[in-house]
């Protein structure tokens, strides 16, 4: 029978445990967990294999049906909702017609539950099929933590085996009693994990269920959180978090989860910079098989290359603009190799990010302890949400992920094959130059360069006269590369002819834009008039 209550609260927050309810999916380190409950004489109530995984490793235990009155039933759909364990959870101690109540119902007091939920986002990650994710949604166990969550006046509520060691550690601290500071940790721990759970049940389904139309999260799950040392500037505090579930795309196995192979803590702008630098290489492995290297700093490509070698594309990207490239962020399609970390030995970047590193390349870099080292997977071309805050709330939209699939060529000069890949290049670049941007790349012997970049001007005609020419110049006179090896790409069209007509001036006679200007007659009637060859890719690429 049920016992008869008692107020087990006593002034300074501490709260005795006499009955807990296990009930668990994951079962890591519960034997040691309910292994000092039993030193402590509290009574233990369990379901089914929790239970049985109790039991076998010699601790009493109860099954919450034999205490309920009540069995399991629908396959086990239907285990803990009882009015008892409700009740047993629920009332408050320290009210009279609440004790009343459950000493009349016969409700005994339950002071501590451990749950933790169905692997729902497991199943998700599995791909299981509809009727066996939708079995995998909790009922239960959200109902429990929510329940003991709220009444953490009086009741422990544990939801993970990472609290186990801290739960013990109240429990002989206290003589099996737990602080209410520490009732009040679990308890919005609690919170937060049914709000993850039940956000990453509604984003899966939305997707699954949607027919096709594009999904934006309602919710956004972030589990995991590591606080940063400051933010864009320290004066800032900063956080970041790791996304899972429906609407993570591809940022799931990105910048955010990389392996850390050495290094000082990264910072919000490494990690900025880290990640536009992963995604100009994951879109440079979808043109080519061949090797590259991009340099970031401050949010923009300083030097980018494909080479036939990985050692090749690193050094022609530095040379690129050197200056720049001081205290950058550097990425490799291919694992980095001895030679690269030579090269890099006595120049100074904060970064590198690869998917994977030579053995011989780990031990030289071993050597600048701050420098971060970073490994992870290409990005796919999968559709991924990208979200941004704004005052008072947030923009979502698919990522700009993936290359341009064809070049419509619309002057009466054609670009060559070599133009065209050339252009192709430039255009992968360019998306990833802040607007407005430039690009002034060129095919050389083993591969593409990037000449001379212009980005983040008001107006088009200053990236290319201002900053990209410029740079070109300079670099053109350390290659063997001539103005008229130039393709110019821009990430967006061209409203006059004003920077087709610049770009013949200059000697380019290579153009590639996404075309849809009012005025592309215009442009185009430059072009052919100054003996300039343009295409088209129908996509622009602004990038803020």
């Amino acid at each position: 029978m049920k016992d008869s209550l008692e107020q087990n609260e006593g002034a300074s927050g501490l709260v005795r445990i006499k009955r807990a309810l296990v009930s668990v999916s994951d079962k890591t380190n519960l034997i040691d967990l309910v292994r000092v409950l039993a030193d402590y004489d509290i009574e233990i109530l369990s379901t089914g294999g929790t239970a049985r995984a109790i039991r076998e490793a010699g601790i009493p235990v109860q099954l919450v049906e034999d205490w309920t009155g009540f069995p399991e039933c629908f396959g086990g759909r239907l285990k803990t909702l009882s009015p008892q364990i409700y009740g047993g959870i629920l009332h408050r101690r320290d009210n009279p017609s609440h004790v009343a109540d459950a000493n009349r119902l016969k409700m005994g007091q339950i002071d501590l539950v451990v749950c933790n939920l169905y692997p729902f986002q497991k199943h998700v990650d599995m791909k299981s099929p509809n009727d066996e994710l939708i079995e995998n949604i909790d009922i239960g166990g959200p109902s429990m933590i929510r329940a003991a969550a709220k009444n953490h006046q009086s009741v422990t509520i544990c939801t993970d085996p990472s609290q186990y060691e801290k739960l013990i550690s109240n429990l002989v601290g206290g003589g099996g009693q737990t602080s209410i500071e520490f009732r009040r940790e679990l308890a919005v721990d609690a919170y937060r994990l049914t709000a993850q759970y039940d956000a990453a049940i509604a984003a899966e389904l939305d997707v699954r269920f949607s027919k096709g139309r594009p999904v934006f999260p309602r919710s956004i799950q972030l589990p995991h959180q590591t606080e940063l040392r400051y933010g864009e500037n320290p004066h800032q505090r900063a956080a970041v978090a790791v996304t899972t579930g429906a609407g993570a795309g591809a940022g799931a196995g990105g910048v955010a989860s990389a392996s850390v192979l050495q290094g000082k803590e990264l910072s919000w702008n490494n990690l900025l910079d880290a990640d536009g630098a992963w995604r100009l290489v994951s879109d440079l492995a979808m043109f080519s098989n061949d090797p590259a290297v991009a340099i970031i700093k401050h949010g923009n490509p300083c030097g980018v290359t494909i080479a036939k070698s990985v050692d090749e594309a690193l050094a022609r990207a530095w040379d690129q603009d050197s200056t720049s490239a001081f205290g950058s962020i550097i990425a490799c399609t291919h694992k980095v190799t001895e030679e690269m970390a030579t090269f890099l030995q006595d120049r100074f970047c904060e970064v590198i990010l690869a998917p994977g590193y030579m053995p011989a390349a780990l031990k030289v870099f071993s050597r600048k302890k701050a420098l971060r080292l970073l490994q992870l997977e290409l990005l796919a071309a999968d559709k991924e949400v990208s979200i941004r805050s704004i005052s008072g709330g947030f923009l979502m939209q698919e990522e700009d992920v993936g290359i341009d699939p064809e070049l419509v060529h619309t002057t009466i000069l054609k670009l060559n094959n070599g133009q065209a890949d050339a252009a192709r290049f430039g255009v992968i670049v360019a998306k990833h130059l802040k607007s407005n941007s430039i690009a002034l790349v060129a095919q050389t012997s083993t591969g593409f360069e990037v000449v001379g970049a212009g980005m983040g001007q008001p107006n088009r005609i200053d990236s290319l006269r201002k900053l990209a020419l410029p740079r070109a110049i300079e670099n053109m006179k350390r290659s063997s590369i001539q103005v008229q090896d130039l393709v110019l790409a821009s990430d967006a069209f061209f409203p006059f002819p004003d920077t087709v007509e610049a770009a013949a001036e200059a000697g380019i006679k290579s153009i590639i834009q996404p075309g849809g200007s009012i005025r592309d007659p215009e442009v185009i009637e430059a072009c052919n008039r100054l003996g300039v060859a343009m295409a088209f890719t129908g996509r622009r690429h602004f990038r803020h």
